[in-house]
């Protein structure tokens, strides 16, 4: 069916199949008409892949490939925000919940890589748990966007839930173990493990059942950046939730473990002659390039304000499929790329293979937590922001569902911004402003529930 039929029967049948109306949505509006009109298109394309709980596996959204009527780990950790903009935090717990309580020691503490409608592994990835396809950053990267998704929402299900506790601690202690992923061991692992028996070499289950990559056109690789990236950001937030939950001990394992990954990256993987970053290892002790500093960017999970730069330069010198794309707006608006973030921002909605739901997805995410600037932090009772447009745009998002609530927002160029509380409880502004010099300076105010209040440069 043509998309644009799909939009059209998506209006006529949205407030009967999703129980919310147009009046509960996030809104954007900008004197940018442009921006506007690709945050709609956006905004209708996620909706359009939202389904009304009537599958078995219950309240979801499409996170894969168009037409497998799936959601795979990757997409789905790369999707949490925008869902939430659109209010969809039960989607979330829900789809994240089916991947952590799929964890398993028979599949070698992997969770299923893609799970389908039917509330079952989609079987173009899964014939058994010996054989099946699985990218090992997964596990952590789910990680990742789980502790992403209470600081956006405040659901302590993320902190607290059997299921979730388990698969993080089962992640963070035997699925590294199993994988050779910890610090000692990640640069000297073997490429082909824990493999079914009789190794197959021409059975893709038997070959890509620990893939140490997002990427999946690079053969020979043992380790990839990407893969310690999702360990460095998965270990620092498994380390703030043991922090919250009380366990000291566990908190300075994982902590350690983050630093650990860290360190193997810039000491090892940063290449100073040519200012960047390398991305693939190979068992024979060699460096190579390709994939992977767009979602290290993504997750911040570089550091060093300097290499940030210099990462950017590098990956906006090369051409890169829509799947990273979808990711650039955000990062680029966060670190003052304006100019190139709204190039590639106005390009997505016409881009080859625009409707692969991580382009709209990324696309929200994009507007509101890097035009934008919204951060929030449950852990904190915190909201940080920061108008990342043009100067002289005025950008307003109204009713943006966050911390048990919802905020409005507009920022007016970079001179001022105002704020209405719609949440239950006070909480920290972090307002900052971008100056001429390309600077930032930030104010912090302590807001109400029901209260508005503007601050200025």
């Amino acid at each position: 069916m043509n998309k644009q039929v799909v939009f059209a029967l998506f209006n006529i049948l949205s407030l009967s199949a999703f129980s919310f109306s147009a009046a509960e949505l996030a809104e954007f509006q900008s004197t940018d008409s442009t921006l506007e009109n690709t945050f709609r298109w956006a905004r209708d394309m996620a909706l359009s892949y939202v389904h009304d709980g009537s599958d078995p596996v219950g309240l979801w959204y499409e996170a894969a490939l168009p037409g497998r009527e799936s959601f795979c780990m990757r997409d789905l950790s790369h999707q949490t925000v925008g869902a939430a903009v659109l209010g969809l935090d039960a989607y979330n717990l829900n789809m994240l919940g089916k991947v952590a309580s799929n964890i398993s020691e028979s599949k070698d503490w992997c969770s299923y890589w893609e799970i389908e409608r039917l509330n079952r592994p989609t079987p173009c990835d899964y014939a058994n748990d010996k054989e099946f396809w699985y990218n090992l950053p997964a596990n952590f990267d789910i990680m990742r966007a789980c502790f992403a998704m209470y600081e956006w929402t405040g659901d302590s299900a993320y902190l607290k839930a059997p299921e979730f506790t388990e698969f993080y601690r089962r992640t963070a202690h035997d699925y590294a173990e199993r994988w050779a992923l910890t610090p000692d061991s990640i640069m000297q692992r073997r490429r082909f493990m824990n493999t079914p028996q009789p190794f197959n070499p021409k059975n893709g289950f038997h070959t890509c059942r620990g893939l140490p990559s997002y990427a999946e056109n690079f053969s020979g690789i043992i380790v990839a950046i990407d893969l310690l990236g999702a360990l460095k950001s998965g270990y620092k937030a498994y380390a703030t939730v043991c922090e919250m939950n009380g366990d000291p001990d566990e908190a300075f394992f994982a902590a350690s473990r983050a630093a650990a990954c860290d360190s193997i990256i810039e000491t090892l993987w940063w290449d100073d002659a040519n200012s960047r970053y390398n991305t693939y290892y190979k068992q024979d002790g060699t460096f190579h390039r390709g994939e992977g500093i767009p979602y290290m960017l993504l997750i911040g999970a570089i550091d060093r304000p300097e290499r940030v730069e210099a990462s950017i330069d590098d990956v906006l010198s090369r051409s890169w499929n829509v799947e990273n794309l979808s990711a650039f707006p955000l990062f680029l608006y966060r670190h003052g790329r304006t100019q190139a973030a709204d190039s590639i921002i106005r390009m997505l909605p016409t881009a080859e293979r625009n409707d692969y739901p991580e382009v709209s997805y990324g696309v929200l995410e994009g507007i509101f937590g890097g035009l934008l600037g919204m951060q929030p932090s449950a852990s904190r009772r915190q909201l940080s922001t920061c108008h990342n447009g043009a100067a002289d745009a005025v950008s307003t998002a109204t009713d943006v569902p966050m911390l048990g609530g919802s905020v409005t927002l507009t920022h007016n160029g970079h001179d001022s911004s105002t704020l209405t509380n719609n949440t239950p409880h006070t909480i920290t502004w972090k307002a900052s402003f971008r100056t001429p010099t390309g600077n930032t300076v930030t104010h912090t105010r302590r807001i109400s529930p029901s209260q508005t209040i503007s601050l200025s440069r």
